[in-house]
């Protein structure tokens, strides 16, 4: 099954959601790991919802991915617990940590990770997930950075342990690369 991952940060969930624009339900599961405030993130669920008129899911507990969007609860971190099973946990580091963690989320996915997967990476501030970005792709994950994001460090930072090895495109393109994944 082919999984997307969409991660990012400050000026990235609008850019998330015009990605999810493609004018077709997902065949997919699509996980989006982008930090907010706890009380945020209903409010972006019912947004998604609204624009791509898609099934919106907030992991709360123990989840079988399926096709449609996959959030988690406010103020946790997703994570992978089986290749097509996701998970919350609260960090024991909540009150520092910046969440949803694209860290832990990318640290359960090396349990998991191949070319089944890819992990498109928006605009944000630091550099969350990084460490872990170059084990993923030597795994087989494909993966494709915005080209032009309103904060690039969260996405210079992972393609700095990428090297030469990811995809930079427009948004306009990672559109349409989201429509290529959507066909069975």
């Amino acid at each position: 099954m082919k999984t997307a991952i969409i991660v990012g940060s400050a000026g990235s969930p609008n850019q998330a959601v015009e990605i999810l624009k493609i004018d077709e339900e997902l065949q997919i599961p699509v996980i989006i790991c982008i930090h907010f405030t706890g009380a945020a993130m209903e409010t972006f669920a019912n947004h998604i919802k609204a624009e791509t008129k898609n099934e919106v899911t907030i992991v709360k507990s123990l989840t079988r991915l399926d096709k449609g969007v996959y959030l988690p609860e406010g103020g946790k971190d997703i994570i992978f617990v089986e290749r097509d099973i996701v998970n919350v946990i609260e960090n024991e580091k909540s009150k520092e940590s910046i969440h949803p963690s694209i860290s832990a989320l990318f640290k359960s996915l090396q349990r998991y990770a191949d070319k089944s997967f890819t992990i498109i990476v928006l605009g944000g501030l630091g550099d969350d997930g990084a460490k872990y970005a170059k084990d993923l792709k030597n795994m087989g994950v494909r993966f494709l950075i915005e080209k032009f994001p309103k904060f690039p460090y969260l996405p210079n930072n992972i393609a700095a342990q990428l090297g030469e090895r990811y995809e930079r495109f427009e948004i306009e393109r990672i559109k349409e690369v989201m429509k290529s994944l959507n066909k069975l």
